[in-house]
């Protein structure tokens, strides 16, 4: 069955994170849909510096879609659009209980803490060094060592019927995005095929 991951972006998202992502992604054939949260849902964001980014689809297309991996980019305006969008809220929501993969990156985890994913759960998590000072250590989430580029936490517990993983994956910025990208696909397709894609890219 095809695997299928949103990409949340907003005026202020950082282009690097979001369309670094969307590509690794989609060179695995995952289909990825590319989701404006802005009021005009269909028309170009721009983003933190200045590259316009067309999205697939608005928040209204796609309210009623499951998809097997959500991801939150950086970027500090965009981050902060999404912390404070009730309906990413919910859409965060409903994938995280669903033991669905969360996915945030550089100051995008601000967006996990504004929505509380996973706070019952211990999470660790990383971001970008500057946005650490938003989050305090073992409340509700642990920081990981700043010297891990990725960090990709599960947490199992009983559902309603049987036991449920929970998985928040996280990274610091930019520079880390290849690699988060990379652990998205080995979590949705297996290691065999974020290698083969790892080794096109000369990572």
């Amino acid at each position: 069955m095809t695997k299928t991951a949103l990409v949340f972006i907003a005026n202020g998202s950082e282009e690097i994170e979001a369309v670094t992502t969307i590509d690794v992604l989609r060179r695995a054939e995952i289909e990825v849909d590319v989701v404006s949260i802005e009021k005009s849902g269909h028309d170009a964001v721009k983003c933190s510096r200045n590259v316009r980014v067309l999205p697939d689809k608005s928040l209204d297309d796609i309210k009623n879609t499951q998809y097997d991996c959500v991801i939150i980019p950086g970027g500090n305006d965009g981050s902060k659009a999404m912390a404070n969008s009730s309906e990413v809220g919910q859409i965060l929501t409903k994938h995280y209980q669903d033991g669905k993969i969360v996915a945030a990156i550089c100051a995008g985890p601000r967006a996990l803490l504004s929505h509380k994913i996973g706070v019952d759960h211990k999470h660790t998590i990383t971001c970008y060094p500057s946005v650490r000072k938003e989050f305090t250590d073992g409340e509700p989430y642990k920081l990981d060592n700043p010297d891990n580029p990725v960090c990709h936490s599960r947490h199992t517990g009983k559902g309603d019927t049987e036991e449920k993983e929970h998985h928040l994956v996280t990274s610091q910025g930019p520079g880390t995005t290849m690699v988060f990208a990379l652990k998205l696909i080995e979590l949705l397709k297996g290691k065999d095929e974020a290698t083969k894609v790892k080794d096109g890219l000369l990572v």
